[in-house]
């Protein structure tokens, strides 16, 4: 008799508690993902922090969550070094009014904005015999910067004199003017090394001088190319603080598609209204490198492939609108000074 009454407790027990974990398991349950930051540059390092917050007299034995990453975010070991999977699991018992907090290195590694692709979280009753399982999305995104060219890395840029400088059309410096002298990077023309602080520092090192005429520079990205082509020809755009001076006056155009109701203060227009975005394309007003570089890059990093406006059209359309020292069109890969991009194409 005991035996039967025993049995029909535990089992009375089993049922309710089948009951309570299926209609209450995710009641006030909080689960939570955030980035240590909002924005970051390729190839950065920060963390994904996940937080599990159980609000309820029902504690939850196995608490199991799998977390999916995004296209442009790895998961990475101390070191730095990209892990193979792109998943990662963890397991937690989480109890009453208890919240549990972890967190794991990721990698930033293509630009864009990202959040995790999905989170599944599964809960298991006390006895293992109920499984609830409920998906999550992520709602906190990160934006990943496009990095640009390290200065080991070789780019073509137009018009170079005795260096890797260019020299635009109207832009004249004044050499008794010398704003800084900074380490040679492989980028500036070879008459601005002052050998006098180089032979001191024991490194080449370069003057920086104050440009007497601003040049007012026009710059189009191509955006239309194979997918290879277009990521280089934004980490190229990402590039021209550090081949262009800080006051140049540019305006950036693309053959562009744009999120949908983008914003940025740099931005003079979009326009998405053409049928499929075959038309699609975007413009700054005129902004300096040297103000205006992150906003810049910003740009650079929600830039969408799509378009089919001819670039070549764009530029000619673009550089109608005001008078320009040089027109730079990105494009094949390469910074290209368009007329004479346009010269050898007709050869």
């Amino acid at each position: 008799m005991i035996i039967f009454i025993a049995f029909g407790v535990i089992t009375a027990v089993i049922i309710i508690q089948r009951i309570l974990y299926i209609k209450f398991a995710f009641t006030n349950l909080k689960i939570s993902y955030r980035f240590s930051s909002g924005e970051v540059n390729e190839g950065d390092i920060f963390f994904i922090t996940e937080e599990i917050e159980n609000k309820k007299y029902l504690p939850l034995p196995s608490v199991s969550t799998l977390i999916d990453a995004g296209a442009g975010i790895a998961f990475a070991n101390g070191a730095g070094e990209i892990l193979e999977q792109n998943c990662v699991f963890s397991f937690s018992t989480v109890g009453i009014y208890k919240k549990i907090t972890r967190s794991w290195r990721i990698k930033a590694v293509k630009r864009g904005r990202f959040n995790i692709n999905d989170v599944t979280v599964t809960i298991k009753d006390i006895f293992g015999l109920v499984t609830i399982v409920k998906d999550f999305s992520c709602e906190t995104s990160v934006l990943i910067l496009p990095s640009p060219f390290n200065k080991d890395e070789k780019i073509d840029v137009p018009n170079f004199t005795g260096g890797a400088q260019p020299v635009m059309a109207g832009y004249y410096s004044d050499p008794f003017n010398i704003v800084k002298i900074s380490e040679y990077t492989y980028s500036e023309p070879l008459n601005k090394i002052n050998w006098k602080a180089s032979a001191k520092s024991q490194t080449l090192m370069v003057n920086y001088e104050q440009p007497s005429v601003s040049a007012r520079i026009l710059v189009v990205l191509d955006s239309s190319e194979a997918p290879y082509l277009f990521e280089r020809n934004i980490k190229l755009c990402a590039t021209l603080p550090y081949v262009i001076p800080d006051d140049s006056e540019i305006t950036f155009a693309a053959n562009s598609v744009m999120p949908e109701n983008y914003i940025n203060p740099l931005i003079r227009f979009i326009d998405n209204s053409s049928e499929d975005l075959k038309f699609a394309n975007m413009q700054t007003k005129e902004f300096t490198l040297g103000s205006h570089n992150i906003n810049f890059r910003r740009i650079l990093a929600e830039i969408l492939s799509g378009s089919e406006y001819d670039a070549e059209k764009l530029t000619e359309t673009s550089a109608e609108q005001a008078f320009y020292n040089t027109i730079l069109l990105v494009k094949g890969g390469k910074i290209n000074d368009y007329y004479e991009y346009k010269n050898n194409k007709n050869i």
